[in-house]
C-alpha cells in the first residue's frame, strides 16, 4: 500500500484493541505499559506518530502470563488472542490481540497464520548478570526465533537478498528435525532461563523486539512502576522512567525526524477494516 490515507482508521481500530488490553489489565492488577514507538507517540505527540501504523504494549513476563490466562476467559467477543499456543501456524515470540473480522497482511506474514489488525504485546524477561551469560543467551534466543520463524514458513527475505534466503533454507531443513511444538516449548523456555520468582533483576529484554536483543535490554527500574500519560482521547500506562527510556531508544526524542525518514515498517500489502 503506497500512500498512508488509511492511517486515521487504523489508528482508530487499534484504540479499540488497546482499550480491551486496558481493561483485562485493570480488571485482574496486571500491570502493562506502552513501549516503543506507542510510548514515544504518547509523549511526543499525545497519541499516534503521524506516519506510525501500530501500538506495542509491554508487560513483566509475570504479568503477560496472567494477560494470556485472563484473556482465555474474559476477552470480549470482538478479540483474537494470538500465540503460539492459539495458533498453530503463528511463529512469534509475544502476542497479538487481533480484531476479529478485520484483515491486515503484513509482507512478513506466515502464510496461514490468521491476520486482523493487531496490537503487539512483549513480554519482558531477565537478562542475567554474567556478560558471558547474556551472550548465550542472547545467541540462542536469536537462534531459535529464526529456526520457528522458517518452520512456520514467514517469508523474511526479498527476492534479491540471496545470502539471507541461503541461511533460511539452511534454518528451513533444521527445523524438520523439530516438531512445532517441541520448538515453540524451546524458544520460550530459553526466553524465561533468567527469571527468578519474587525477585526483580538489574535489567530485563524484549527478546521479541525488532531492534535486537542487545539494544531492547532495558533497566528494570524505568518499569518498575507506571503513570498515566494522555494517548489521543485516553490515558494509558506508561513506564515511570518513560524519559530515560525514551532518551535510550532515541537520543532527542522530542524532535521529529526529517520528513525522509518518516515512514512505518510493517509493509502491510492488505487491509480490510470489516465492518469497522
Amino acid at each position: 500500500m503506497d500512500n498512508f490515507d488509511y492511517l486515521p482508521h487504523l489508528h482508530r481500530c487499534e484504540l479499540l484493541i488497546v482499550n480491551e488490553i486496558k481493561r483485562l489489565c485493570e480488571k485482574n492488577g496486571i500491570k502493562y505499559f506502552m513501549i516503543a514507538g506507542t510510548l514515544l507517540g504518547a509523549v511526543r505527540h499525545r497519541g499516534f506518530i503521524p506516519w506510525d501504523d501500530d501500538m506495542d504494549i509491554g508487560m513483566l513476563r509475570e504479568d503477560y502470563e496472567r494477560f494470556i490466562s485472563a484473556a482465555e476467559t474474559d476477552l470480549d467477543s470482538r478479540f483474537f488472542i494470538q500465540t503460539t499456543e492459539t495458533d498453530a501456524y503463528y511463529g512469534l515470540s509475544f502476542a497479538k490481540l487481533l480484531l476479529k473480522n478485520t484483515s491486515l497482511v503484513e509482507n512478513s506474514a506466515a502464510n496461514n497464520a490468521a491476520n486482523g489488525i493487531f496490537v503487539d504485546i512483549f513480554p519482558f524477561d531477565a537478562v542475567p548478570e554474567s556478560p558471558k551469560e547474556e551472550s548465550k543467551h542472547k545467541k540462542r534466543t536469536y537462534f531459535l526465533k529464526r529456526l520457528l520463524l522458517a518452520k512456520q514458513n514467514y517469508r523474511v527475505c526479498g527476492k534479491k537478498e540471496y545470502a539471507k534466503r541461503l541461511v533460511y533454507s539452511g534454518l528451513k531443513f533444521v527445523s524438520l528435525f523439530y516438531s512445532r511444538e517441541k520448538l515453540c516449548k524451546k524458544l520460550q523456555s530459553e526466553c524465561r532461563r533468567y527469571n527468578i520468582p519474587n525477585k526483580m533483576p538489574e535489567r530485563i529484554v524484549n527478546i521479541g523486539g525488532a531492534y535486537g536483543y542487545s539494544r531492547e535490554t532495558i533497566r528494570c527500574e524505568w518499569v518498575d512502576s507506571t503513570v498515566e500519560l494522555p494517548f489521543e482521547e485516553f490515558t494509558f500506562a506508561a513506564p515511570v522512567g518513560y524519559k530515560a527510556y525514551l532518551e535510550y531508544f532515541y537520543g532527542d526524542y522530542m524532535t521529529p525526524p526529517p520528513e525522509d525518514k518518516r515512514y512505518n515498517r510493517h509493509g502491510v500489502t492488505d487491509l480490510d477494516f470489516g465492518p469497522y
